[in-house]
């Protein structure tokens, strides 16, 4: 299954590239396209426990995010 992430960004936040650092630390990788970041996760335990940390990492950076996922 892949995980997709699509990011926004606010001026009052920290600097873009940072959120990017620290999300690439949780295993997702940058794509061009629809969505800024994609990961690979074997089931939906994993998914449970990816969104829940990067719920985690993001809280208190002002940075909005949405999810997507297939089974691709």
């Amino acid at each position: 299954m892949k995980m997709f992430i699509k990011l926004f960004f606010s001026a009052e936040g920290p600097n873009p590239l940072e959120i990017l650092r620290k999300i690439q630390g949780l295993g997702f990788q940058p794509v061009f396209g629809q969505y800024d970041l994609v990961r690979e996760v074997k089931d939906i335990d994993e998914y449970i426990h990816v969104v829940e940390e990067l719920h985690n990492s993001l809280r208190g950076t002002k940075v909005f995010y949405n999810l997507y996922s297939t089974k691709e």
